[in-house]
């Protein structure tokens, strides 16, 4: 397999991304509120975030692995490509349950298509292992199913 060079912008980009939606689904875990207050604190944002933290802790390590480089696991760095995405989300702060849920469901969507952009870029360049390609499709899985359970939130039941 011959490797194109890889952009470890584009990747450190992706490891921001990531960071920013645990920052807001953090966030969100803390401003929950209303009747579903006990069900969107724990089963919903808390659950979504935690298990984040632990999907950005391997594509960190991954991405050291496939950029030969510890720029993307620069907090200085990581923290700066968070920002231009939290900056791009809607803060979840003084809002109700409900448009909390909406703002979270456009977060997960906008992070599943980047997924899928970098998943593209990583095939394009030939950089896609067995590993790395895995890992994308359980982390897309996984987003999925924040998808649906944010969808299923954002319901109006009758």
């Amino acid at each position: 397999m011959h490797i194109q060079h890889i952009s470890i912008n584009k990747i450190l980009d992706f490891v921001g991304c990531t960071k920013a939606v645990m920052t807001w689904f953090h966030a969100a875990h803390h401003v929950s509120k209303g009747t579903g207050f006990a069900g969107d604190h724990v089963s919903l944002y808390g659950e979504i975030y935690e298990e984040i933290i632990e999907d950005f802790d391997k594509l960190v390590e991954k991405s050291i692995m496939l950029c030969d480089s510890e720029e993307v696991a620069c907090p200085t760095k990581i923290t700066h490509a968070s920002l231009k995405y939290l900056q791009q989300f809607e803060s979840p702060c003084n809002k109700n349950g409900d448009t909390i849920s909406v703002l979270g469901l456009d977060v997960i969507r906008h992070h599943i298509s980047h997924l899928e952009h970098i998943y593209n870029y990583l095939e394009s360049c030939n950089a896609l292992s067995l590993g790395m390609d895995d890992y994308l499709a359980a982390s897309a899985n996984q987003y999925e199913g924040y998808e649906y359970l944010l969808s299923q939130r954002t319901k109006r039941g009758y």
